[in-house]
């Protein structure tokens, strides 16, 4: 029977699973650089500064006008971004502005976005007012969502968009796919595929406006609320089956690579279920306020976008061990097993289990919640463990 203690002599473990958890989660699916985190109230990284890597920032207000050899992942209240990134880009802030050039996609959620630099791949955009400038150009595809929309600049390819307000003024290379409460196409628009749109008027064209293509116009009440409903539910659904097979997969390599180790930690938590539920949850409470506590003060903000970072993993591996726990619960029922045995199977039955539960309202979010937080919670434990047996 595998001790407790087979768990605190074995640092590997925590350093493996949190390494892998937390490089997969902030750089999957772009290739894995060298990292440089920076957070604070204000992070600025002047002209003629280059960061070799990747760079994660956090800060209330943020300004790059220096070069970034990688991509770039970065939140804040006010964001300018007036240098270089030479991979790609995601940003989210109340306000961002990009005025410099991305070398790879740029992706932005934000409540005022200005788009007045130039993008090589495809941008994806979400925000309340959306303003790609003239002069502004995207090389690749556009996606994007906004109460207000205004396009000036140059899209290279296609452009799909949902919106209060859409105005085109600008060049659109490829089709052109629109649902919005109102479509203006202005004098110095210049669509050189089709154009396609679901409004509840037709489109007001102004003169000088040109149209390469065929107009598709289809008459819609509002924002047709179906159409959004279905695409809400549809990436729902994919975003679903996505999380699944990440931590099915996730599961079964642990139990197969990490088995003895596995095997301790689910032999701890289960026995101590109560303390280890009891734990969770005030951790998962309590921590999270502490690292915005210290996000206030310029000393602690670094540290406490690392902790951040360490409690979001802690949670990613607790997710995966949740149905690993489960799955072994099951075991030990059904063949009446003296202990909790971790493997394969127990991954290949607890983690469609967990996600099965998962759909029984309120009931399911309960029962995985309660497991989850005993997992939380012997993370924790053992953490603290290395820790002091380390000192």
């Amino acid at each position: 029977m595998y001790q407790i203690g087979d768990l605190c002599r074995k640092p590997r473990f925590f350093l493996a699973i949190l390494f892998a958890s937390w490089a997969f989660l902030i750089t999957f699916p772009t290739p894995l650089h060298s990292v440089d985190l920076r957070a604070g109230r204000r992070v600025s990284i002047p002209f003629g500064e280059t960061v070799n890597g990747d760079l994660y920032t956090a800060a209330g207000e943020l300004l790059i006008s220096g070069s970034v050899n990688g991509d770039l992942i970065a939140a804040g209240g006010d964001v300018i971004l007036n240098g270089a990134v030479s991979y790609d880009t995601e940003v989210l802030g109340g306000q961002v502005q990009v005025n410099g050039k991305i070398g790879g996609d740029l992706r932005i959620a934000a409540g005022e976005i200005d788009l007045n630099g130039s993008v090589v791949g495809d941008l994806v955009v979400a925000g309340g007012q959306v303003r790609v400038h003239s002069g502004a150009s995207v090389g690749g595809d556009v996606l994007l969502a906004g109460g207000e929309v205004l396009l000036e600049g140059d899209l290279g390819k296609s452009l799909k968009a949902a919106g209060g307000d859409v105005t085109m003024n600008g060049r659109i290379g490829g089709p052109v796919r629109l649902r919005a409460g109102k479509v203006v196409i202005g004098e110095r628009a210049n669509l050189e595929s089709e154009l396609t749109y679901f409004a509840p008027d037709e489109a007001e064209i102004r003169e000088g406006a040109r149209i390469a293509g065929p107009i598709h116009f289809f008459v819609v009440s509002g924002m047709d609320q179906n159409w959004f409903q279905r695409g809400v539910h549809g990436l729902d659904f994919a975003f679903y089956s996505l999380g699944f097979m990440m931590t099915l997969v996730a599961g079964l390599l642990v139990c197969i690579f990490l088995r003895k180790l596995s095997q301790g930690l689910i032999a701890y938590a289960l026995p101590n279920f109560g303390k280890e539920l009891l734990r969770g949850f005030v951790l998962f409470l309590v921590i999270p306020a502490a690292i915005f506590l210290m996000f206030v003060t310029v000393v602690g903000a670094p540290f406490a976008f690392v902790t951040g970072m360490m409690h979001l993993a802690f949670g990613m591996i607790a997710i995966v061990f949740t149905g690993i726990a489960e799955g072994a619960l099951l075991r030990k029922r059904i063949q009446k097993k003296e202990q909790y045995e971790v493997t394969w199977k127990a991954a290949l039955l607890g983690i469609p289990l967990a996600f099965l539960i998962s759909l029984v309202p309120y009931a399911g979010f309960v029962v995985n919640a309660i497991f989850f937080l005993v997992i939380f919670g012997s993370l924790y434990e053992r953490f603290w463990i290395l820790i002091r047996s380390s000192a």
